[in-house]
């Protein structure tokens, strides 16, 4: 086919061509760009969601362990008792009787506040902590202790003065005690006291 248009409206015809592929060029490159704009702010939006919805779980959940420290230690406490329970069964000593003959070793004017025991090392004493009226009382205690059937000697660690407003700084009760009746006794007895009592070898506490 023989095209007889003029020279210029036939450059005129390439320029046009040309210009509306151009067109549509840029009219794509603004269409990616506002795609592109709309899935960042998407893409802002939802992470900024999932980011604040983080924040409220963590906060959640912050205050469900805060809830839980009291059942925690309440826990590690009861821990310690069957510990202290099962070491004093390693040695064939039954807690109730143990708490017995303990109690009968207390002189007047003393109170018995916690029995600690370590199951992972079979040597090592039990810790018996206790509430005086006196500091003369502590040495009879000491002494009770020595010299009963159960232990071999007993070693005093702490000697501490219960402080004015009742409270005091020694080993807390694991138990063998109320936090009501160590409250009371605080008002009563002057000084507190933690004592390590060494078993004799093969101790037996029978029933």
């Amino acid at each position: 086919m023989i095209n007889l248009l003029p020279p210029q409206k036939l450059t005129n015809l390439k320029i046009a061509r040309s210009n509306t592929i151009i067109r549509r060029y840029v009219e794509l490159t603004l269409l990616s760009m506002v795609l592109l704009t709309v899935a960042v702010i998407a893409a802002y939006y939802f992470l900024h969601a999932q980011q604040e919805n983080t924040k409220q779980t963590v906060a959640v959940d912050q205050t469900k362990i805060a809830q839980l420290e009291p059942v925690q230690k309440q826990a590690e406490q009861l821990s310690l008792t069957v510990n202290t329970v099962a070491g004093l069964l390693s040695h064939n000593v039954q807690f109730s009787d143990m708490l017995t003959k303990i109690g009968g070793l207390m002189p007047q004017g003393s109170v018995l506040t916690g029995l600690q025991f370590s199951i992972e090392d079979l040597k090592s004493p039990l810790i018996i902590s206790a509430q005086v009226d006196s500091e003369q009382k502590v040495a009879i205690l000491r002494n009770n202790i020595a010299s009963s059937e159960l232990f071999a000697k007993a070693d005093i660690q702490i000697i501490s003065q219960v402080g004015a407003s009742g409270t005091t700084n020694s080993v807390p009760s694991n138990g063998t005690q109320t936090d009501q009746e160590v409250a009371d006794a605080n008002t009563i007895y002057k000084f507190t006291t933690v004592i390590n009592a060494y078993f004799k070898d093969n101790v037996v506490v029978k029933k």
